[in-house]
């Protein structure tokens, strides 16, 4: 009869592979990490959330509404124009009678501008201060310029050329920024993304209103100086920003050609 050989364990469980480990780790540190970035800049992560939750309930309320009116002109018929009569062509024809409140006429006609420099964004409802920074050889001095002025709203960069004449207006905003930081405007071009070729953008600036056309959207290194280039045949806008957002890694370039101003 034999003896049957007994295994001898001292109870230690047997280590998992290093890949798993490293696997492990980077999932711990991309997660929070993730959830950092997030908080540091959710109030412009919430901008985007609430654009595209609107965007999606109006696109599915207006499919809704164009069945109903499809169904509603099938039952309707076309009205008659009803005749005038001979006390109306009397009222009609008589060119003596003048509106009283001319006045109200002539405001109604009346283009009321903002008292300061501004631009308006329609596509992501943006009505932002325009500030002026002083120009400075000092590379340095300039930014820090620059970065003081962006607390007060979008920063219109010292080589822009005025939008009466042929040249480049260029327009800086944060897409996001530090969340202690005191500025109010830290994430306002948080959906300048959103801006399709195509849309309007309206500057005022020095009590006129000049309106441009976006042509061109890219995105470009901080490296690139181009964007700063100044045409000598058409009056053009730029409009800049950090993106992704959360991130200084690149810039978003939006162009535009002025169409009425």
């Amino acid at each position: 009869m034999t003896q049957e050989k007994k295994s001898f364990s001292l109870g230690v469980k047997s280590r998992r592979p290093l890949w798993q480990d490293l696997l492990l780790f980077a999932v711990f540190v991309g997660g929070a990490w993730g959830a950092l970035h997030v908080g540091m800049n959710w109030s412009a992560y919430s901008q985007i959330i609430a654009f595209k939750a609107n965007n999606l309930q109006a696109s599915v309320l207006s499919i809704g509404e164009s069945e109903e009116v499809i169904v509603a002109e099938k039952k309707e018929e076309p009205v008659k124009p009803k005749a005038l009569t001979k006390s109306d062509q009397v009222v009609f024809r008589n060119r003596s009678i003048k509106p009283r409140n001319q006045a109200k006429d002539l405001f109604d006609d009346m283009s009321i501008y903002p008292s300061d420099n501004r631009v308006v964004i329609p596509r992501i409802g943006k009505n932002v201060p325009l500030v002026d920074v002083p120009n400075s050889k000092n590379w340095t001095k300039l930014e820090a310029s620059i970065q003081n002025a962006l607390r007060d709203g979008v920063v219109v960069h010292p080589i822009s050329q005025d939008p009466t004449q042929n040249g480049n207006f260029f327009v800086t905003g944060h897409s996001s920024y530090y969340s202690w930081d005191p500025g109010r405007f830290k994430d306002v071009f948080a959906l300048l993304h959103e801006v399709k070729v195509g849309d309007t953008v309206e500057v005022y600036w020095h009590g006129k209103k000049y309106v441009y056309k976006i042509e061109e959207e890219k995105v470009v290194p901080p490296t690139e100086v181009s964007v700063l280039d100044q045409p000598d045949d058409k009056k053009e806008l730029t409009l800049m920003t950090c993106t992704p957002v959360g991130t200084n890694k690149n810039r978003l370039i939006l162009k535009g050609t002025l169409v009425e101003g």
